[in-house]
């Protein structure tokens, strides 16, 4: 007879899981926000908005820098600048301080997407707090960031 992992005393609940929680609204989030990007007929990412947004925060900054504010590896960033580039969202330019490595640019073609795409974002994240009291995102944002 098969055992069943409910069998033995675990003390565990992953519905009560906070990890697990927060991966699935990231994930559900991140399809919706995609989708509604999408009809805008952009081919673009959460991921690759979130680039965007920051190169067009911070001004310019190198793939390792973008890497770590991020929290992502060099790799996946290489791959979504490449892309990105491609798209001419982005420039690469030779780091006038350092030879060896790019600064990564916003175009204006992708400033241009932005004015259309962050109120969309904006617009979503309202909408799926709306019904959130404001004391709740701030305790929930809060922990989070503790964590």
């Amino acid at each position: 007879m098969e055992e069943y992992i409910s069998d033995a005393p675990l003390n565990f609940k992953l519905e009560e899981a906070i990890g697990f929680h927060v991966n699935r609204t990231a994930f559900l989030m991140s399809e919706e926000i995609s989708s509604r990007i999408n009809t805008l007929g952009y081919a673009l990412s959460p991921q690759d908005f979130a680039i965007l947004y920051h190169l067009l925060e911070k001004g310019s900054m190198t793939q390792v820098e973008i890497a770590v504010l991020m929290s992502r590896d060099k790799t996946t960033i290489t791959r979504r600048m490449d892309a990105l580039a491609k798209k001419s969202f982005v420039e690469r330019n030779v780091d006038p301080h350092d030879r060896r490595c790019f600064r990564i640019a916003i175009t204006a073609k992708g400033k241009q997407t932005m004015q259309e795409i962050i109120p969309l974002v904006r617009d979503f994240q309202q909408e799926v707090l709306s019904d959130i009291p404001d004391n709740e995102k701030e305790a929930t944002i809060k922990t989070l960031k503790h964590m």
